[in-house]
């Protein structure tokens, strides 16, 4: 079980030292007094502390929305009425991916190996060796990619690696971004490999996938 968020212990431990009434009360006032930013920095360790105190969360979303009216800026607005919306909803669900198939397939392929670069866990490519090339077919171009030190690289140029993946720019996004595709991919004859594919298994086993439905204002 992972241990509880600096923030989740820092609020309880507030709880536990003014109390939750007295807590609640203060942000009443504030609210009150159309004090909201002081209203919602009151109220979060009460919702950190326990994310069922519905009356918290109401309060608590109801200055958000107030300071998301007074603000000037489109993102600052977004953000408030976003911090209301989960705390009176909970948390929607994602309706779309920004990182569509059109939008990775019309990267340079520098800045799609950047954006593979960012799905790696350090931790646990801490102490990973992964080294293959990857055959962009419809390119003319091959690059060798290599994990160490918990980090991914890649540069131009073909080198002689113990696995090379040969494969048109949007399968070889496929695949970078969900090794697990390769397989299915090479049983339909959509891409080939020489060499050692279990090398595409270490890969895979230090990527992270992004769960888009994350809180913004809760633990």
């Amino acid at each position: 079980m992972a241990a509880p968020s600096a923030s989740v212990d820092t609020a309880a431990r507030y709880v536990a030292a003014f109390g939750r009434d007295a807590i609640l009360a203060e942000g009443r006032r504030a609210v009150e007094n159309g004090d909201y930013r002081w209203a919602t920095q009151v109220l979060h360790h009460l919702v950190f502390a326990d994310p069922e105190d519905t009356t918290a969360k109401k309060l608590q979303a109801d200055a958000y929305e107030q300071m998301g009216y007074q603000a000037e800026g489109p993102q600052w607005r977004g953000i408030f009425l976003t911090a209301a919306k989960e705390l009176r909803e909970g948390i929607a669900p994602a309706v779309f991916a920004t990182a569509s198939t059109d939008t990775i397939a019309g990267m340079p392929v520098d800045i799609l190996f950047d954006f593979a670069a960012v799905h790696v866990i350090g931790e646990k490519a801490a102490d990973a060796d992964v080294w293959f090339d990857v055959e962009f077919t419809d390119l003319g171009e091959t690059w060798t990619v290599w994990i160490r030190h918990g980090v991914l690289n890649a540069r131009p140029g073909a080198t002689n690696p113990p696995l090379t993946v040969r494969a048109a720019k949007v399968l070889a996004a496929a695949i970078l971004l969900t090794p697990a595709a390769a397989k299915g991919l090479l049983a339909e004859g959509k891409i080939a490999v020489s060499g050692d594919p279990s090398v595409l298994d270490d890969y895979a086993a230090v990527l992270d996938e992004f769960d888009p439905d994350f809180p913004v204002v809760t633990p």
